[in-house]
């Protein structure tokens, strides 16, 4: 790969060998707003932090400079994702490992199952909260694996980005999995306390991060109780 992306540059830079001064002048004042912009925004960046805020001023005028930009800051390996607020014209970057001790992690081993709404597309727990639907049609089958309670403050730190690859994410990776029956296991990450929590799965074979918000467990059993709604179960929503 490395030998690959060499070559690819090394092409990339004999064709500009081929280009005027006058077009290299055009093509350096169409990169450069978008330059500046990532300039600024790496040396802002604190890793201490789960998510990140910018602005990007009036290049989120323009498509193509937004798409560059997302290109070029998702290049950096520590951050897994970023999405663009046209509305308040801000590029938000969500952290891979942020670098946050979780200190009061609270564990109980005893698994659940029922059915639950999951998907790929929540990055923050307020989302999840928000769409939540108690009468969604499409749930599939969740088994939870790990109950982990979290202090107020780690617990909406984790809740700002929900794929960040927190240590008892990482630490309980054999536990998320889909099984033959595509049933889901999953984590609970809870706020101590309190009974509502988003279900966390990491799927190691694919790499997607299934998540969904549940109020609380009243509508999942202990493994070893019968579910009458299981045989009505369907995979999670991609």
């Amino acid at each position: 790969m490395e030998q690959m992306n060499r070559t690819h540059f090394q092409n990339f830079m004999a064709k500009l060998e081929n280009f005027r001064e006058e077009e290299i002048q055009v093509l350096q004042e169409y990169l450069e707003p978008v330059f500046e912009v990532r300039e600024k925004i790496l040396s802002s960046f604190s890793e201490e932090k789960a998510s990140s805020r910018f602005s990007v001023g009036e290049i989120s005028d323009e498509l193509m400079y937004v798409n560059l930009l997302e290109d070029l800051l998702q290049t950096d390996e520590r951050i897994s994702e970023c999405r663009m607020d046209f509305d308040a014209c801000d590029i938000i970057l969500y952290h891979k490992q942020p670098e946050h001790s979780y200190d009061s992690i609270k564990t109980t081993e005893q698994k659940y199952e029922g059915i639950a709404a999951m998907n790929l597309f929540y990055r923050e727990l307020r989302d999840a909260m928000f769409y939540y639907n108690p009468d969604e049609p499409n749930k599939g089958c969740v088994v939870i694996e790990k109950i982990i309670s979290l202090s107020d403050e780690d617990f909406w730190f984790f809740g700002e980005n929900i794929k960040q690859e927190a240590s008892f994410i990482t630490d309980n990776e054999e536990l998320q999995y889909f099984d033959q029956q595509m049933t889901l296991h999953c984590l609970f990450i809870q706020k101590e306390d309190a009974e509502f929590g988003v279900l966390i799965s990491h799927d190691q074979k694919s790499g997607e991060v299934y998540s969904g918000y549940l109020p609380n467990l009243d509508q999942f059993q202990e493994i070893g109780c019968e579910i009458s709604e299981k045989e009505n179960c369907m995979e999670p929503q991609m």
